[in-house]
């Protein structure tokens, strides 16, 4: 009884021992990589950020925007967009900015509902980007509360002054030439406009893997037929000739810069994205300023909005104690 005892004693302490082993061994593993403030990130939150940045490089790379980075390089950008992530968290905290489960549950229906996909489409369509469910719902609430930190604290700061449209207008006249007729192919794919923040971007990503697939050999027109989401998509997306001053502002201005043959990139339209490839067109010219002026003042308000949102979050990251350990 008594070496029964003994036995059951020391067995006992080996499990102690064991178990503070090991947990001993994870504390070793799960080493802390930086310091945010009074948070920390770890080597497994590090190892995570390296996997979804390379997932995003690679679609970047599927899409024609992105080229091959050495691991160093992928190694520091991925800590710090986790070190970016932790301040951004900071302030949406400080700030009591939330999205409910009920929000985005709202958010990813509206956008199956515009993309006209079940659940279980939808979920193949992520994965053929390389994306889980989970990741894709966290994406989109980060999007969500980016949004509302820019209208809260950002967007009231950017203003755009008429002599700035008028300087953007100056130096880039190029830009902005009219055109009599024009004959071109379309691919349009639609979202609906009550799908709210980050609708589009299934069917961007949808758009931007359709334009890789025409510069890798694809005909136009063929695509066109199979995935095309507007007017002439029977006939390969053919439109016109058509007056140039009937088309939106962006096709038209977009179809100024393309010489016949080429192909636009995945442009955003009220209705969606299109992808357009010229054909034929007649007529030049420069538009006069005040046809083009809230076209300009648009696109200018979202560069400065962007532009003035990350000088924010440098000078959030500036008044934040960082410490990066490894």
């Amino acid at each position: 009884m008594m070496l029964s005892r003994f036995f059951t004693i020391i067995l006992a302490g080996l499990v102690v021992i064991g178990a503070a082993g090991g947990a001993l061994a994870e504390q070793v593993i799960n080493r802390v990589v930086a310091v945010v403030g009074d948070d920390v990130i770890t080597v497994i939150d590090l190892d995570k950020s390296i996997s979804r940045t390379k997932a995003q490089m690679a679609r970047m790379k599927a899409a024609g925007r992105g080229q091959d980075i050495p691991p160093s390089q992928l190694r520091r950008l991925a800590l710090e967009r986790l070190i970016d992530d932790k301040i951004f968290e900071k302030e949406v905290a400080r700030q009591k900015l939330s999205v409910s489960k009920d929000e985005l549950d709202h958010y990813v229906k509206r956008i199956m509902r515009a993309n006209k996909v079940d659940e279980e489409n939808f979920v193949a369509s992520l994965s053929r980007q390389g994306l889980t469910p989970e990741e894709y719902r966290d994406n989109l609430r980060k999007e969500i509360l980016k949004q509302k930190l820019i209208n809260q604290a950002v967007k009231k700061q950017v203003v755009v002054t008429d002599s700035e449209v008028s300087e953007y207008y100056k130096n880039h006249k190029q830009q902005f030439t009219n055109i009599a007729k024009v004959t071109f192919r379309a691919i349009f794919l639609t979202v609906d406009p009550k799908a709210g923040l980050s609708a589009g971007n299934v069917v961007r990503q949808k758009g931007e893997n359709l334009l890789q697939k025409i510069k890798e050999g694809a005909d136009f027109a063929e695509v066109a037929k199979e995935y095309s989401q507007g007017p002439g998509a029977d006939q390969g997306g053919l439109l016109g000739p058509l007056e140039a001053a009937d088309l939106l502002p962006a096709m038209r201005q977009a179809l100024a810069e393309l010489n016949p043959g080429q192909v636009s990139q995945v442009l955003q339209i009220p209705q969606g994205f299109v992808i357009m490839k010229l054909v034929e067109r007649t007529g030049g010219g420069e538009l006069p300023l005040d046809d083009v002026r809230e076209q300009i003042r648009k696109k200018l308000e979202a560069q400065y909005t962007e532009k003035r949102f990350q000088e924010w979050m440098k000078e959030l990251r500036e008044q934040t104690y960082v410490k990066i350990i490894d």
